[in-house]
């Protein structure tokens, strides 16, 4: 074991051994000469071409090789009888909280720890990509027990951003750097078009906007925090004025200026059952609805969905965080969300937002094998996820798992 890791290790045997002894359902990695894969039998939700029922996947070296029907199993293949089962892409999480380690201030990468308990129930749950953010930093991460080397995969994802007419100092600062990067930026571009450079002198940068020149470029979106109504119109100003990307949380009152929010490059993680109540000095409209996403969704708006609490937790009420995400989305779809949209937002929609729909969030030649099986629909309330595929290997079964092994549909 490598000593960096090793010192990790010891620094969290208390928190190791209890994972250990909890999840005896995290398998070794497989050797480097693994054979082919083949999930078999079960109904394919691709999530971006459709169903397809008593469908095959075939993996290779941790990616998908082909997905469809009546397709043959390689002699030497590993088959998983899928039959009557719903396999599915792993479920991304927009938001997470507890399974990426301490952070200190330094890069998140430098603080992942393969064996945060959080990360077992995580697969437990279905979820095999997540965003997560300490402090000034963040990234996404995929929920592997076990293997650091696969951990990240993005760092950072965005740039976080705190805005909103409370913090009207570090608004006010935010639009003021902006301005500057976007002068700056300006004169850079004017210097390097000049064809007689000698007689012009280099524009020098301002110091502390290096994060926004990130922002005018598009090479991240910004991520921030508004729930009410005129705190979105404040960041969509700020859009129109500087036309760069953002992620806006929260985002309560959005179905209030949805039509608004569609016009712009504006993508949002929401919790459709997230309360608030109307503000009774104000004669518009206000508070939050059920019917948030569904409206989001007329108006053209993307988003991802997340629960009350974005961590996860075995002692809490069914529903409120992370152990069971699609239970949220089942949510929005009782407020008149259709089920596409909603299975969208915790897989292709989430994982597009957090700019990694390359590699995950639907099933897809090419993309990484990270799929999950599950006992039934993914909204029906009773359903387990019996298998988690990451990279094509099994890191959760349930058959071998001490919290739900023992829990069957006729309980």
């Amino acid at each position: 074991m490598p000593r960096q890791l090793q010192n990790r290790t010891l620094a969290y045997r208390p928190h190791l051994a209890l994972a250990m002894s909890l999840m005896l359902c995290v398998l070794s990695s497989a050797s480097a000469d693994e054979p082919v894969t083949a999930i078999r039998g079960g109904d394919l939700y691709t999530i971006t071409s459709g169903i397809i029922r008593n469908g095959t996947i075939l993996i290779e070296d941790g990616k998908i090789s082909r997905i469809g029907q009546n397709i043959e199993s390689p002699k030497n293949a590993k088959v998983i009888d899928a039959s009557g089962k719903v396999v599915m892409p792993g479920l991304v999480a927009a938001t997470a909280y507890g399974v990426s380690g301490y952070g200190g201030g330094g890069k998140i990468a430098d603080s992942l720890d393969p064996f945060n308990y959080n990360l077992s129930l995580a697969l437990a749950s279905g979820i095999t990509t997540t965003f997560v953010s300490t402090g000034s930093t963040n990234a996404v991460i995929k929920t592997t027990y076990g293997d650091l080397d696969s951990m990240l995969v993005k760092e950072p994802a965005v740039e976080n951003v705190s805005f909103s007419r409370s913090q009207w100092l570090s608004k006010t600062n935010f639009v003021q750097n902006l301005r500057k990067a976007k002068a700056y930026l300006q004169k850079l571009d004017e210097y390097q078009r000049a064809k007689d450079k000698k007689k012009l002198q280099e524009p020098k940068k301002p110091s502390g906007i290096d994060k926004h020149i990130r922002l005018l470029k598009g090479e991240v979106p910004a991520r921030l925090g508004a729930s009410t109504a005129s705190n979105i119109l404040d960041i969509l100003e700020v859009i129109d004025e500087f036309g760069m990307k953002v992620i806006i949380e929260d985002a309560v009152e959005a179905w209030i200026v949805a039509e608004e929010i569609g016009k712009r490059d504006v993508a949002l993680v929401i919790t459709p059952r997230q309360k608030s109540r109307p503000n009774e000095y104000l004669s518009a409209p206000s508070g939050s609805t059920l019917e948030n996403a569904a409206i989001l969704k007329k108006a053209g708006v993307k988003f991802a969905i997340v629960p009350t609490s974005p961590s996860f937790a075995t002692w809490g009420i069914a529903g409120r965080d992370l152990m069971t995400l699609p239970m949220e989305a089942a949510f929005a779809v009782s407020g008149g969300l259709d089920e596409q949209t909603a299975l969208e937002a915790i897989t292709i929609t989430a994982a597009e937002i957090l700019g990694v729909a390359n590699r995950v969030g639907s099933l897809q030649v090419g993309k990484d094998a990270d799929i999950i099986i599950l006992d039934g629909h993914p909204f029906h309330h009773k359903t387990f996820v019996e298998l988690t595929l990451i990279n094509g290997k099994i890191l959760y079964d349930k058959k071998k798992s001490p919290y739900f092994s023992h829990i069957t549909h006729d309980d």
